[in-house]
């Protein structure tokens, strides 16, 4: 009888052990592994934080040529003085991964045409192969990577990024499986090595996001339909109540290429596509951004490297 139990429990055990360091299949989409993700030392128990937590630490680098301090104010954001620019890349490089890692992954692996790798086929009605094709035609890593040629042919700029790429991976290389941020926990994968592709992945990412979007289809609906005078009045260029930064008046030299529209500019567009349909897909939202200044010189102050 003994021995009957001890073969119960045993199976027992071991099946547990099996279900829990496995996926378990839900569709397409990814889970955790429940044993990782439950357990009171790895699991997401380690992600909570405390409200006052102390951010206090002193952290040495073999990377750092000088000294550099960092001070988190009340809404953490942090302020950091360096003896140099390329320490101050570094730290940046750093504090960017210890409070945003997976939303900086996230974003790139979207724009780099690999969100399913990550994310599974689909989920909640999201297709991320779908995302990952339209990205990829896009060319973005084509992009990211012709940048980065340029870049890293300036050795200034090569070296402060070389700096920032650095910094991540310190943070990265120091992460403990505890430390993973929960994100990375459901989805049951570890970060990437940073690299200075990703950064400049980044960068097409933010430009997409800012600048990927136009109204070309519309427009020409509306033009169909209201007149000239009508669309300047309803759509002007700038609006009345706001002064450019470029002084009113300001008189600009002829252009050196003379542009001439073609005769069927709307057809050539768009020869085979219903304009009352078609769309953009993935386009980002018009109103999106933080901010849009800009400040005069005399308003500002930087350090100099020594």
């Amino acid at each position: 009888m003994r021995i009957v139990s001890f073969l119960i429990s045993a199976v027992i055990t071991i099946g547990l052990v099996v279900v829990l360091s496995m996926q378990l299949p839900v569709g397409t989409s990814k889970t955790p592994c429940l044993g990782s993700f439950l357990s009171p030392q790895h699991g997401f128990w380690q992600n909570a934080e405390p409200a006052n937590n102390d951010f206090t630490a002193d952290l040495h680098f073999p990377q750092l040529a000088g000294k550099v301090d960092v001070y988190l104010d009340d809404r953490l954001v942090p302020h950091v003085y360096a003896d140099n620019e390329n320490d101050a890349y570094f730290v940046q490089g750093y504090l960017h991964a210890k409070f945003r890692l997976w939303q900086m992954e996230f974003q790139t692996y979207a724009f780099g045409g690999r969100l399913s790798e990550i994310m599974g086929r689909s989920s909640g009605g999201t297709d991320f192969v779908k995302i990952d094709r339209f990205f990829r035609r896009l060319g973005m890593v084509y992009g990211a990577e012709k940048s980065l040629k340029e870049l890293e042919a300036n050795p200034v700029t090569k070296n402060e990024t070389d700096a920032y790429t650095a910094g991540v991976n310190a943070y990265i290389a120091n992460l403990k499986p505890n430390q993973l941020p929960l994100e990375y926990k459901l989805l049951n994968y570890k970060p990437e090595k940073w690299t200075n592709l990703k950064s400049q992945l980044f960068l097409k990412y933010m430009s997409y996001n800012l600048a990927g979007g136009d109204n070309d289809f519309e427009m020409t609906n509306a033009k169909s339909i209201f007149s000239m005078a009508d669309i300047e009045k309803l759509y002007p260029t700038t609006q009345d109540s706001l002064d450019p930064i470029i002084p009113r008046g300001t008189q600009f030299a002829p252009p050196s290429v003379l542009v001439t529209k073609p005769v069927t500019a709307d057809s050539t567009y768009a020869p085979s596509i219903d304009t009352g349909t078609a769309s953009l897909i993935l386009a980002p939202h018009e109103n999106n951004g933080s901010n849009n200044w800009a400040v005069s010189g005399i308003k500002t102050h930087c350090i100099n490297s020594k």
